[in-house]
Formats: structure tokens, C-alpha cells, sequence
């Protein structure tokens, strides 16, 4: 094959452009060359591509550019020595930048290594977080209604065939309760409990909670009770002879507002300032004390009586009262 062609100068190009511009010169396809040469086709698209790390060892490519350059009737040595050049190149590239690599992750690592400095800006990132958090909290108090959720009856629909039921629910903590405009005591937690006495027949039930920012939120039961009068009888006298587990008081002031405190068995259940209008029901099952800075303003109505009791006379500044299950405390 070597008769029929001359040596020709190549250009400063790289080998695999070299190797592309001699082949098109002789007008020669890969699958030529391989078949004349022996060399399969996808090293020689390595070669030309410059893909030097997909080749076998240097030596077997020092044989193939041997082979190649003798076909084309070309200096051996000018490919090998380009082909060195190159791949040395190569190397040199692919160990830089391995460690550039190696560096960056070990700065990674590094930087977060704990400093008091960055324990510092943690802290001062988690504190004003919380106080975003705390502020966000209290707008949305004030912005919105407080939480009502009636647990007892499940149903806002309720047929039943007696004429008490027990109305429980949550709300928000702080936040008043009453049921059909009677105050009734609300938990720590906000949970609240109350029985109804039902009228034979349709009865609504409203049920309102006011937050510490006055936002109300409201619900309506439709409880339809189904007895007998007889029926009712026989629960009342069964009640009767029932010994009462506890008692409850509601605690009221008129005409001006008084501070008050409430402690139901040894736990103070309110304190605060009690405004006009306002009640505060405290249920226990030993004993109720009730403190007040206004005692002539301040009425005490006891397991629900008709009739209010002041709970001082006026003479004193302040005064307090103690309620047992069979009544005031004197």
C-alpha cells in the first residue's frame, strides 16, 4: 500500500486532528484504515478525538501509531513524540485538578468546624427567630378569633331521650367561655364542661368564646330532647339522692371593676382585673376561695342560685370569702 504515496509535511495541529487531516487528504474512512492497519475502529475515534484515557497501555499505542504512520508512509516518530507530548498533558490536567477537587471538599469540611464565634451568631439567629415567631403568634391572636372546638355533643344535630346533656369543648387559654349567656369555667389548658337541663322538644344551644383582644367565635347546637315528664321525674329524684361531687360558684362585680382572685382546691384558677358585665365560674370539689380589693362590689352566686351575696360589706379594702360544698364559709 506504501506504493502510490508521497511524504507530505504536516501542520502544528494535535495528533487526533493530524490523524483526521490525513485521512481525509488520502480520502479514507476509519473502516479503511482499521482493515489495513489492523487497528480497531473505536481507538482510532479515540486518537482522533484526543480520548487518550479510553486507550490500552502506552505501548500498545505506541504500536498502533507505528503501524498507522508506516501505512501512510509517514515519520513514526513525529506521532509518538506527539502523541507523549499529549498525554503527558493530560495527566498533569486530570492530577491538578483532582487536587483542586481534594481541596475544596477538605474547605468544605472546614468551615464547619464549631467556633464560639458561630455558636454566637447561632444563638443570636435562633433568638430573633423566636421572637418573629412569638410576634407572629400574638397578631394572629390579635387578628383573629379565638379557637373553638365542641367535643361533646359530636354532632351539631342531636336527638336524645333525656333532658340533660353535657356540652365539652377547647378553647384558646385565656379565653372566656359561655354557654347560652351563662359564664362557665374554663381550664388552664382551655377546656371547658358544662350540663344543660333541656325543655322537651327543640332547644338551641349557643355556644361563645371571647379572647383576651375581645375577637369572638361562636357555635350553635340544635339538641331535640325526647321524655316524658315521668322520665324527668325519675332522673331528678335519682339526682337527689345522689350526693354531689362538686359545686361551682359564679363570681360577678357591678358597677366598677374590681381585681380578683380565685383559687379552686388549692389552685388559683383566675387573677386579674374583673370588669363590669364580666363572670368567672371556678368549680372544685373541696373547697373555693374568692378574694376581692372591691368586696361591696363583688357578688357571689353559689351552685347556680337565683340570689347573689355581696362578698364583703364595704367596711374593709379588700376581703375574702371561703365556699365548701355545703356553702359559704363564715
Amino acid at each position: 500500500m506504501k506504493d502510490g504515496f508521497t511524504r507530505k509535511k504536516v501542520e502544528s495541529l494535535t495528533l487526533g486532528e493530524k490523524l483526521k487531516k490525513l485521512r481525509g487528504d488520502f480520502r479514507m474512512s476509519l473502516s479503511e484504515i482499521s482493515k489495513a492497519t489492523r487497528i480497531q475502529v473505536k481507538y482510532l475515534e479515540y486518537l482522533e478525538n484526543g480520548e487518550y484515557h479510553k486507550l490500552p497501555a502506552d505501548v500498545y499505542v505506541r504500536g498502533f501509531l507505528r503501524s498507522y504512520a508506516h501505512y501512510l508512509n509517514i515519520d513514526e516518530q513525529a506521532f509518538i513524540n506527539l502523541y507523549e507530548r499529549e498525554r503527558h498533558i493530560q495527566v498533569n490536567l486530570n492530577q491538578e485538578t483532582e487536587k483542586k477537587t481534594f481541596n475544596v471538599k477538605n474547605l468544605s469540611i472546614s468551615s464547619f468546624v464549631i467556633t464560639p464565634r458561630s455558636i454566637v451568631v447561632v444563638m443570636i439567629f435562633l433568638l430573633v427567630g423566636g421572637a418573629f415567631f412569638y410576634l407572629f403568634r400574638e397578631f394572629q391572636a390579635f387578628a383573629g378569633a379565638p379557637r373553638l372546638i365542641i367535643l361533646s355533643p359530636a354532632e351539631r344535630t342531636t336527638i336524645i331521650e333525656t333532658n340533660e346533656i353535657i356540652v365539652q369543648g377547647k378553647t384558646d387559654k385565656g379565653a372566656r367561655v359561655s354557654i347560652n349567656n351563662q359564664s362557665v369555667f374554663v381550664g388552664s389548658a382551655g377546656e371547658f364542661s358544662d350540663k344543660l337541663t333541656l325543655q322537651s322538644g327543640l332547644n338551641t344551644v349557643t355556644i361563645v368564646a371571647i379572647n383576651r383582644f375581645d375577637k369572638e367565635k361562636s357555635e350553635t347546637l340544635s339538641i331535640e330532647a325526647h321524655y316524658t315528664p315521668e322520665t324527668a321525674d325519675a332522673g331528678r329524684d335519682g339526682a337527689k339522692t345522689k350526693i354531689a361531687e362538686t359545686f361551682h360558684t359564679d363570681v360577678s362585680v357591678h358597677d366598677s371593676p374590681a381585681k380578683v382572685t380565685i383559687e379552686a382546691d388549692g389552685t388559683i384558677v383566675f387573677s386579674g382585673i374583673l370588669k363590669v358585665g364580666e363572670s368567672q365560674t371556678a368549680e372544685a370539689k373541696d373547697a373555693i376561695r374568692i378574694i376581692s380589693e372591691n368586696p361591696a362590689k363583688t357578688f357571689i352566686r353559689f351552685n347556680g342560685a337565683s340570689e347573689e351575696l355581696p362578698l364583703g360589706d364595704g367596711q374593709t379594702s379588700k376581703a375574702g370569702v371561703v365556699f365548701l360544698s355545703t356553702g359559704r364559709q363564715e
